[in-house]
């Protein structure tokens, strides 16, 4: 007789429950798993830089969370000298904190709520001297709590800042040079574009004889001039780092520009400093305006590209580098 076939006994309903709790257990763990266990220790670091950006200077913020577990509640302090006045920071998504003052110098307050594992946060803040002949220093505090609830401390060792004004020896070149000398390699280039906010049109040959005058005085040697344009071309070197600078100014749609390019990126934003205010001063001086406040800095409020035209009042304008639309006044 054939054998039979021995019965296989049906898999218990029991069996299947007992193994889907385990997997549920084995979830269960992981999911308990605390940042509390994640050793922080040294593993928030702070660092700062600051360097010459364009037409004033930037100081930068890099707050690296190297850590498997976040932080959060994150102060971030600023003190800064009066000789500086914070005019952007970066990402735009920041906007200017109040700036108050303490001790005699500029402080500003950022906050943020966390900081995840295994990231970072930068932040830029932009810096344009408002005086020369003056020295101080910047420095960042930062306060956040960890995966422990205790509250730590990071500190920034201060940046000494010095701006000075420059003295310039004229120099002279042939025209056919300015080019040559703008392709220099390594060469700096900054820009200091205004906006003069009149009721009425003020012709432009009356910023042009001005931004004459100013060259002049700072002892600039001139080159070349177009007068149809409204384009200026002046030579020097600067005495004490023997470094020499072109100087260019000129008026168009509305704006009053000096551009300046040297190897020495701190004499440009000195250079730039000194003459502007110099033409701000002369313009109430001759009651163009009756306030350096009717003089705008034509600086995107968004990326800080120079603005391409200085609008009318009320009127927009938009930026070409970061199509940000905007109001100058």
């Amino acid at each position: 007789m054939p054998r039979k076939k021995k019965k296989q006994k049906p898999q218990q309903t029991q069996d299947l429950v007992i193994f889907k709790e385990k997997q549920e257990t084995q979830n269960e763990v992981i999911e308990k798993y605390s940042f509390e266990t994640v050793d922080q220790e040294d593993k928030i670091k702070l660092s700062t830089d600051y360097r010459p950006f364009g037409n004033h200077f930037q100081y930068s913020i890099l707050l690296d969370n190297q850590s498997l577990a976040p932080i959060t509640e994150m102060k971030i302090k600023v003190r800064f000298p009066l000789f500086f006045t914070l005019t952007r920071c970066f990402p735009p998504s920041i906007s200017i904190p109040p700036v108050k003052i303490e001790d005699n110098i500029n402080q500003i307050n950022l906050e943020f709520d966390e900081l995840s594992e295994k990231s970072n946060k930068e932040i830029h803040l932009h810096f344009t001297p408002n005086t020369l002949d003056h020295m101080g220093e910047i420095r960042c505090i930062v306060t956040y709590v960890n995966n422990r609830d205790t509250v730590r401390v990071l500190d920034s060792k201060p940046t000494e800042i010095a701006i000075y004004r420059i003295a310039i020896e004229p120099k002279v070149v042939p025209s056919d040079f300015v080019r040559e000398f703008a392709q220099t390699p390594g060469i700096k280039k900054a820009v200091k574009s205004m906006g003069v906010a009149t009721e009425e049109k003020i012709d432009s040959e009356t910023y042009f004889d001005l931004l004459a005058q100013l060259f002049s005085y700072q002892n600039f040697q001139l080159v070349a001039k177009d007068i149809k344009k409204r384009i200026l071309w002046y030579f020097g070197t600067e005495t004490v780092k023997r470094e020499d600078i072109l100087a260019i100014g000129q008026i168009n749609l509305d704006k009053i520009e000096i551009i300046a390019s040297s190897l020495n990126h701190n004499s440009l934003i000195s250079f730039l400093t000194q003459i502007s205010n110099n033409f701000k001063h002369s313009i109430v001086s001759n009651r163009v305006v009756n306030s350096i406040d009717k003089i705008y800095d034509l600086d995107c409020v968004n990326c800080g590209a120079i603005l391409p035209y200085f609008p009318k009042k009320g009127y927009s304008v938009k930026c070409k580098s970061c199509n940000y639309q905007q109001i100058v006044w």
